[in-house]
């Protein structure tokens, strides 16, 4: 499948998500329950059928992708930091556009694309590079309970309790063991996992607000740039000097080209943080990505 054919289908998924709340068939409030659906139930049957199913050989291959996915988190927020700072934005606000730069949308919107365009082989990369996305999470967690002096367990509890985090460790451990888990678990996970696509496009939809666009509007186009334009080239500068060919490399740069991750205003509101400039970034990037996924794409063919 090309690039159009994917990516057509899940815009007008998102958009279907979005025109259902607008015309009140679906609540803002519905999203939670999608969301949660999808967290526990979709992706995590996903994720544990194309770990078990891997060729474990290639693990050497793709386990530097999550140390790729720490460095170019890093230097976004590092470069939004300063901007941020040049700005003299106040701190919440500050780093409610760091988290939003930094984050990757590397799971919501990542896996769909990068399965539908490079199939499952694609999808045990984008996978991996997820993985950096929730080491992500903990590092601001942590940060974040020392900066602003609160309880940091929560959020450390959430990540190691995440559960695509456990269908990654425990599809690789029956995979690596070749425990079979016979076709009546086998089925009723991929009918789980036929569900994860469609629910977290129309979850997506659900999720967006144009609320909070017009205050801070230089720091919330500035973090679609840096997301959006400024990670994939930084991406594709680290997997050029360090050799890595192929689809790592090419499901490298596009997962670093998604927008902000949506677990980036789990922060903003767990740490009382700039919400609205938190939740603007997150769907400004996401629209704008739309754009700039499929010419990604494009690039890399």
């Amino acid at each position: 499948m090309n690039s159009i054919e994917t990516i057509i289908p899940i815009i007008l998924l998102i958009i279907i998500g979005y025109a259902f709340k607008r015309i009140n068939i679906l609540k803002p409030n519905d999203a939670e329950s999608l969301n949660k659906i999808v967290i526990y139930i979709a992706i995590p049957s996903l994720i544990f059928l194309a770990m078990y199913k891997t060729d474990i050989s290639i693990i050497p291959l793709v386990a530097p992708i999550p140390f790729i996915c720490l460095l170019v988190g890093a230097t976004c927020g590092l470069l939004a930091y300063l901007f941020s700072k040049i700005r003299n934005y106040p701190r919440k606000t500050r780093w409610s556009i760091v988290i939003t730069s930094s984050m990757f949308n590397s799971g919501f919107l990542g896996y769909p694309i990068v399965l539908g365009v490079f199939g499952g082989d694609g999808l045990i990369r984008a996978i991996f590079y997820d993985m950096g996305s929730m080491i992500l999470f903990i590092v601001f967690g942590v940060l974040f309970s020392v900066i602003f002096a609160k309880e940091y367990l929560t959020v450390v509890k959430r990540a190691l309790l995440f559960p695509p985090l456990w269908a990654i460790v425990l599809g690789l451990l029956l995979n690596f063991l070749h425990i079979d888990i016979g076709f009546l678990l086998s089925n009723t996970l991929n009918y789980l996992s036929g569900a994860a696509i469609p629910l977290i496009m129309i979850s997506l939809g659900l999720s967006l607000e144009f609320k909070g666009m017009k205050e801070n509007i230089g720091a919330v186009f500035s973090a679609s740039i840096i997301k959006l334009i400024i990670a994939p080239i930084i991406a594709f500068i680290i997997v050029l000097i360090l050799g890595i060919g192929g689809l790592e490399k090419q499901v490298t740069i596009i997962e670093a080209g998604m927008p902000s991750a949506m677990l980036s205003l789990v922060l903003a509101i767990t740490y009382d943080l700039d919400i609205k400039t938190a939740a603007a970034c997150i769907f400004t990037s996401t629209i704008f990505s739309m754009a700039t996924i499929p010419l990604l794409l494009v690039f890399l063919s």
